[in-house]
Protein backbone atom coordinates (compact mmCIF):
# COMPACT_ATOMS: atom_id res chain seq x y z
CA UNK A 1 0.00 0.00 0.00
CA UNK A 2 2.98 1.98 0.37
CA UNK A 3 3.37 2.35 -3.27
CA UNK A 4 -0.28 3.07 -3.93
CA UNK A 5 -0.02 5.77 -1.74
CA UNK A 6 3.24 6.68 -3.00
CA UNK A 7 2.47 6.53 -6.42
CA UNK A 8 -0.92 8.67 -5.56
CA UNK A 9 1.22 11.37 -3.77
CA UNK A 10 3.67 11.70 -6.33
CA UNK A 11 0.54 12.00 -8.83
CA UNK A 12 -0.89 14.46 -6.77
CA UNK A 13 2.09 16.52 -7.15
CA UNK A 14 2.64 15.95 -10.27
CA UNK A 15 -1.05 17.43 -10.68
CA UNK A 16 0.06 20.20 -8.25
CA UNK A 17 3.02 21.20 -10.01
CA UNK A 18 0.84 21.07 -13.65
CA UNK A 19 -1.99 23.15 -11.59
CA UNK A 20 0.28 25.95 -10.59
CA UNK A 21 2.39 25.85 -13.97
CA UNK A 22 -1.18 26.35 -15.36
CA UNK A 23 -1.74 28.97 -13.04
CA UNK A 24 1.70 30.51 -13.20
CA UNK A 25 0.95 31.07 -17.62
CA UNK A 26 -2.01 31.83 -17.08
CA UNK A 27 -0.49 34.70 -14.44
CA UNK A 28 1.58 35.71 -17.61
CA UNK A 29 -1.50 35.94 -19.70
CA UNK A 30 -3.25 38.12 -17.77
CA UNK A 31 0.05 40.37 -17.04
CA UNK A 32 0.52 40.00 -20.90
CA UNK A 33 -3.24 41.23 -21.62
CA UNK A 34 -3.52 44.12 -18.91
CA UNK A 35 -0.05 45.11 -19.70
CA UNK A 36 -2.09 45.34 -23.63
CA UNK A 37 -4.75 46.76 -22.16
CA UNK A 38 -2.73 49.69 -20.43
CA UNK A 39 -0.92 50.44 -23.43
CA UNK A 40 -3.81 50.49 -25.72
CA UNK A 41 -5.50 52.72 -23.40
CA UNK A 42 -2.68 54.99 -22.84
CA UNK A 43 -2.34 55.34 -26.61
CA UNK A 44 -6.61 55.46 -27.10
CA UNK A 45 -6.20 58.11 -24.33
CA UNK A 46 -3.16 59.98 -26.63
CA UNK A 47 -5.53 59.66 -29.92
CA UNK A 48 -8.73 61.65 -27.92
CA UNK A 49 -6.45 63.99 -26.29
CA UNK A 50 -5.25 64.72 -29.97
CA UNK A 51 -8.88 64.61 -31.38
CA UNK A 52 -9.98 66.73 -28.49
CA UNK A 53 -7.04 69.14 -29.03
CA UNK A 54 -7.72 69.34 -33.21
CA UNK A 55 -11.57 69.56 -32.64
CA UNK A 56 -10.88 72.15 -29.91
CA UNK A 57 -9.03 74.25 -32.59
CA UNK A 58 -12.03 73.28 -35.28
CA UNK A 59 -14.36 75.20 -32.60
CA UNK A 60 -12.58 77.95 -31.86
CA UNK A 61 -12.00 78.69 -35.32
CA UNK A 62 -15.56 78.57 -35.99
CA UNK A 63 -16.67 80.56 -33.14
CA UNK A 64 -14.44 83.24 -34.62
CA UNK A 65 -15.74 83.09 -38.06
CA UNK A 66 -19.16 82.90 -36.54
CA UNK A 67 -18.15 86.16 -34.07
CA UNK A 68 -16.86 88.15 -37.23
CA UNK A 69 -20.27 87.14 -39.18
CA UNK A 70 -22.34 87.87 -36.42
CA UNK A 71 -20.91 91.55 -35.89
CA UNK A 72 -20.63 92.17 -39.51
CA UNK A 73 -24.60 91.62 -39.70
CA UNK A 74 -25.11 93.00 -36.33
CA UNK A 75 -23.34 96.51 -38.25
CA UNK A 76 -25.42 95.97 -41.14
CA UNK A 77 -28.20 95.40 -39.31
CA UNK A 78 -27.67 98.89 -37.05
CA UNK A 79 -26.67 100.70 -40.52
CA UNK A 80 -30.49 99.78 -41.43
CA UNK A 81 -31.86 100.40 -38.21
CA UNK A 82 -30.22 103.92 -38.39
CA UNK A 83 -31.32 104.67 -41.66
CA UNK A 84 -34.84 103.33 -41.34
CA UNK A 85 -34.89 106.04 -38.06
CA UNK A 86 -33.85 108.80 -39.75
CA UNK A 87 -36.60 107.69 -43.01
CA UNK A 88 -39.30 107.50 -40.49
CA UNK A 89 -38.20 111.00 -38.99
CA UNK A 90 -38.03 112.49 -41.68
CA UNK A 91 -41.61 111.38 -42.69
CA UNK A 92 -42.56 112.41 -39.44
CA UNK A 93 -41.72 116.07 -40.26
CA UNK A 94 -42.67 115.66 -43.49
CA UNK A 95 -46.13 114.54 -42.15
CA UNK A 96 -45.66 117.55 -39.43
CA UNK A 97 -45.22 120.34 -42.33
CA UNK A 98 -48.17 118.91 -43.95
CA UNK A 99 -50.55 119.20 -41.69
CA UNK A 100 -49.59 122.57 -40.85
CA UNK A 101 -49.80 123.84 -44.73
CA UNK A 102 -52.90 121.75 -44.31
CA UNK A 103 -53.96 123.59 -41.38
CA UNK A 104 -53.08 127.11 -42.64
CA UNK A 105 -54.85 126.26 -46.02
CA UNK A 106 -57.84 125.38 -44.42
CA UNK A 107 -58.09 128.84 -42.61
CA UNK A 108 -57.14 130.80 -45.72
CA UNK A 109 -60.61 128.52 -47.37
CA UNK A 110 -62.36 129.14 -44.91
CA UNK A 111 -61.46 133.16 -44.93
CA UNK A 112 -62.07 132.89 -48.72
CA UNK A 113 -65.63 131.21 -48.19
CA UNK A 114 -66.18 133.86 -45.48
CA UNK A 115 -65.03 136.64 -47.79
CA UNK A 116 -67.33 135.41 -50.36
CA UNK A 117 -70.24 134.64 -48.29
CA UNK A 118 -69.78 138.67 -47.12
CA UNK A 119 -70.03 139.69 -50.77
CA UNK A 120 -73.26 138.08 -51.56
CA UNK A 121 -74.88 139.32 -48.66
CA UNK A 122 -73.50 142.74 -49.25
CA UNK A 123 -74.64 142.54 -53.04
CA UNK A 124 -77.87 140.52 -51.69
CA UNK A 125 -78.85 144.01 -49.53
CA UNK A 126 -77.62 146.42 -52.15
CA UNK A 127 -79.99 145.01 -54.91
CA UNK A 128 -82.50 145.02 -52.24
CA UNK A 129 -81.86 148.60 -51.63
CA UNK A 130 -81.28 149.03 -55.30
CA UNK A 131 -84.61 147.45 -56.32
CA UNK A 132 -86.34 149.72 -53.42
CA UNK A 133 -85.16 152.93 -54.75
CA UNK A 134 -86.43 151.85 -58.36
CA UNK A 135 -89.52 150.86 -56.61
CA UNK A 136 -89.92 154.02 -54.64
CA UNK A 137 -88.91 156.31 -57.66
CA UNK A 138 -91.43 154.94 -60.06
CA UNK A 139 -93.80 154.84 -57.34
CA UNK A 140 -93.15 158.39 -56.90
CA UNK A 141 -93.56 158.75 -60.94
CA UNK A 142 -97.15 156.85 -60.82
CA UNK A 143 -97.77 158.84 -57.98
CA UNK A 144 -96.78 162.22 -59.62
CA UNK A 145 -98.39 161.30 -63.31
CA UNK A 146 -101.62 160.69 -61.50
CA UNK A 147 -101.95 163.98 -59.49
CA UNK A 148 -101.00 165.40 -62.86
CA UNK A 149 -103.83 163.92 -64.52
CA UNK A 150 -106.37 164.89 -61.50
CA UNK A 151 -105.05 168.23 -62.35
CA UNK A 152 -105.61 168.60 -65.79
CA UNK A 153 -109.28 169.67 -67.37
CA UNK A 154 -110.56 166.57 -68.92
CA UNK A 155 -112.04 167.97 -72.43
CA UNK A 156 -115.03 166.18 -73.69
CA UNK A 157 -115.46 165.96 -77.08
CA UNK A 158 -118.34 166.81 -78.44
Amino acid sequence: MDGRVNALIARMDAAEIRSEERERRMDEKFDAFCKRFEERNKLFDEQLKEQNKLFDGQLQEQNKRFDERWTEQDKRFGERYTAQNERFDMFIQRADAALERTSHLTTHLWMAASTIIIAVCGMVVGAYYAAQSSHLGMTQTVISAFQQGQQTPIRMKD
